[in-house]
């Protein structure tokens, strides 16, 4: 169980200077750090095509949740539900700021830097990051804007106290055991969005496989409102086996 509990006051009373100079020092750790020539694939080309599973997606609560689990639910259905990771609190608490991020981003260029705040101070190298500099990163906040999302780091507070969140869950060490190294995000998927019937394509999705046959990654969606089905929200169509 976790001990930390995340909550608005919890949040806001965060050191944004702190946690600024926190995520700036994260991405330049990793500004040169080269991949293994030659990585050990977890899921080898073929895996799951034989496998006599269900055409249902395997599902699990939270507390039950293993490494073992996880590899096998990958390898044979590709996908795998984890039910009652966070408290409500938490929830609730995430849902909320993710609202102020977007309205923070959302604001005129110089309204976002009078009011740079925990929920938006980006750090200063984050330009620095992207190979097209610039024109890169806001056609990438555009990009991001269309599809009512933001990248977390623009919000360092909320982008620390969500890693704090992820190891307090066990999830910092399950993810380093399935992948067999330590785990890292990707600053432009790591974002934080709020989805819409009238948003464009970029919703609920997979990414992974554009990155190519050798690497190792897992894609982590946290649905913090009741979305699919009946609820009218976007939801998540998932075909339960590896194509």
């Amino acid at each position: 169980m976790a001990q930390l509990q995340l909550t608005r006051a919890s949040l806001e009373a965060r050191d944004v200077a702190s946690d600024r100079a926190s995520v700036a020092q994260r991405m330049e750790a990793y500004r040169h750090l080269m991949p293994s020539a030659s990585p050990a694939i977890i899921i080898k080309e073929n895996a799951g095509k034989t496998a006599s599973a269900e055409p249902s997606l395997p599902e699990i609560d939270a507390q039950e949740l293993t490494v073992e689990f996880l590899r096998t639910a990958i390898t044979e259905h590709g996908a795998l539900i984890v039910r009652n990771m966070f408290s409500k609190v938490e929830t609730d608490t995430l849902t909320e700021a993710i609202d102020r991020v977007l309205d923070a981003c959302a604001s005129p260029r110089e309204v976002r830097i009078k009011l740079a705040s925990t929920y938006f101070n980006p750090p200063d190298n984050l330009v620095s990051i992207m190979p097209n500099k610039v024109e890169e990163l806001a056609h990438l906040r555009m990009f991001n804007s269309s599809a009512g999302a933001a990248m977390c780091v623009e919000a360092p507070s909320v982008a620390e106290a969500l890693l704090e969140l992820y190891e307090a869950h066990g999830l910092k060490k399950l993810i380093g055991e399935y992948l067999e190294e330590a785990p890292c995000l990707s600053v432009k998927k790591w974002v934080l969005r709020r989805n819409s019937p009238t948003r464009d394509e970029a919703g609920w999705h997979q990414d992974g496989a554009f990155m190519g046959t050798d690497i190792n990654s897992l894609n982590m969606w946290i649905p913090l409102t009741e979305c699919g089905g009946e609820s009218g929200a976007p939801g998540m169509d998932v075909v339960p086996q590896r194509l």
